[in-house]
Formats: C-alpha cells, structure tokens, sequence
C-alpha cells in the first residue's frame, strides 16, 4: 500500500515538472515577442524624438518633418542598415535578433519619413491641379432635366 502511493506521488511530480516546463517554453516565447515589439517601436520613437529635437527641417518645406543627417546620409538609415548588417552577418553572437529589432526601427523611421513626404508632396499636387470640392452647393438642372455637377458652370448657346 505504501508503494502504490509512492508511486503516485512519483506521478504527480513528474506530470508537474512536465507541465512547468511546458509553462515556462510559453512563457519564453511571449516574453521573446513581447521584447521584439518594445525594441523596435522604442528604436521609431527613439528616432522621431532625434529627428524632431536634432534634425535639420527640409528646404523645400519649413513646415515638414525634419531629419538629422551626417554627412548628408539620414542618421536613422544608416544605423539601420549598419545594424541589420552586423546583425546578419553574425557580428552581435547570441544577441543578433536584438540588433535586428532595433535595425528594423531605425529603418522603419526612415521608411515612414520618406512616405509620409511623398504624401505631403501628393497632395500638395492634388490641391495645386484639381478644383477646390464644392461641398454643399445643390446640383444644377441643365436643359432637358440633365443633372450637371455642382459649381460647375455651362453655357449653351442656341442658333437663330
């Protein structure tokens, strides 16, 4: 009687031992995550604040986002670049997914930069080439009941 519960005691710590390791290989692997997300977003909000606090402003537009520079070549780029280079050629050993989170934001920054300028650029061009909308003005009955669009203005002239 005395062996069978020794028996099952030995169970029961073998199945706790299982399921703590099964609990901390989850663990380990959310944590890993949750470090790839807090890396590479603090390496974009780490560049928006240089760039904003340290960056020149773009001379075609005062008003745009700025951007430190050495050398003429954006910082964030090129510590991008330099990171994921290292990283992937296995100059960081055991930490390279590190480097490459924080390449990945670094690179990010620039990315995002250089899309929210075409932007700018984009719509400045929309706005520069096309009408100003007319919201709010009733649409014109042209003649013969057509439905002409709103501001827009024709004239028709008829022979005699």
């Amino acid at each position: 009687m005395a062996f069978e519960s020794m028996a099952r005691v030995k169970e029961l710590q073998e199945r706790l031992v299982t399921r703590m390791h099964n609990f901390r290989k989850r663990a380990e692997k959310s944590m890993g995550q949750a470090i790839l997300v807090v890396e590479v977003n603090g390496a974009l909000a780490g560049w928006g604040y240089a760039n904003e606090r340290w960056g020149d402003p773009p001379a075609d537009d005062p008003n745009g986002l700025r951007e430190h520079s050495i050398m003429n070549v954006p910082t964030d780029l090129a510590v991008g670049i330099g990171m994921l280079g290292v990283s992937m050629f296995g100059g960081l050993g055991k930490y390279e997914e590190h480097g490459i989170n924080i390449g990945t934001g670094s690179t990010g920054a620039f990315s995002y930069r250089l899309g929210a300028v075409a932007g700018r650029k984009a719509a400045v061009a929309d706005a520069q080439g096309k009408p100003a909308k007319t919201a709010g003005q009733p649409a014109q009955v042209g003649q013969g009941g057509a439905r002409m669009p709103a501001g827009k203005q024709h004239h028709v002239q008829y022979a005699a």
